[in-house]
């Protein structure tokens, strides 16, 4: 049996502030997902994006994992909020990639920035400012998601299920081939979505990935169903 390939999108930052070495930045808690999965893991640095279509061609599945704000560019906006919290490099390349997946039919699961992502580059756009989500840190609980009936969240989570949040844009104009299929229980706050086109999609505003360890959620059952059961 071939062991499926899942391309995961990294960040950079410097060792130190200041420092010229540049280091990958991004959760070893991806490939613990997707290795007690089944799955191989493999971290795609920001390249080149005439290098997307050769990345996307050899993987299996990509994650999109989290971070920066999307440039509100992507979404025919001007920015409007005083923020630092921008990567252009990296908005340019995961683009690339995203449209490549599209492109090839690979399956993408967006995770908090990417999902944000993902809704951009396919004719969405964002909140780029809201509250009363990035209050705590990215291992505790913060509220309640409420899933959407014949969802695939819902067949992993099921109604209800209790998440972290550390996001500080949302979903606005929702892209137009994506489903809602999870909202914030306290404020309505889209925190789902899905697409089952040619090339499959699902996305989630929290991080499932620092929640692994909690026994009494099923974010690894979302690695689960990704990296077996997605096309």
């Amino acid at each position: 049996m071939t062991i499926p390939l899942i391309g995961i999108t990294s960040n950079e930052k410097p060792v130190e502030e200041g420092s010229p070495i540049i280091h990958l930045s991004v959760s070893t808690l991806f490939a613990d997902g997707v290795k007690r999965a089944g799955g191989l893991p493999f971290y795609i640095p920001i390249s080149n994006p005439d290098f997307a279509r050769e990345y996307v061609n050899r993987i299996d599945k990509l994650i999109l994992s989290g971070g920066q704000n999307v440039d509100p560019s992507y979404y025919g906006e001007e920015k409007t909020i005083d923020s630092k919290d921008y990567f252009l490099a990296r908005d340019i390349w995961e683009v690339a990639l995203v449209k490549e997946a599209i492109a090839q039919g690979k399956p993408v699961l967006g995770v908090c920035r990417g999902l944000q992502l993902y809704n951009a580059v396919t004719g969405g756009s964002l909140n780029q400012a809201i509250d009363g989500h990035a209050e705590k840190g990215p291992f505790e609980i913060t509220h309640k998601i409420v899933t959407e009936n014949g969802s695939q969240l819902q067949q992993i989570y099921g109604r209800e299920q209790e998440v972290n949040s550390v996001h500080r844009q949302s979903l606005k104009k929702l892209a137009p081939h994506l489903k809602v299929t999870a909202r914030s229980s306290e404020d309505d706050v889209i925190e789902g979505g899905e697409s089952f086109t040619d090339a499959p999609f699902i996305g989630v505003q929290w991080h499932p990935e620092f929640l692994l360890g909690h026994k009494h959620l099923k974010d690894q059952g979302l690695f689960d169903y990704f990296v077996k059961s997605f096309t």
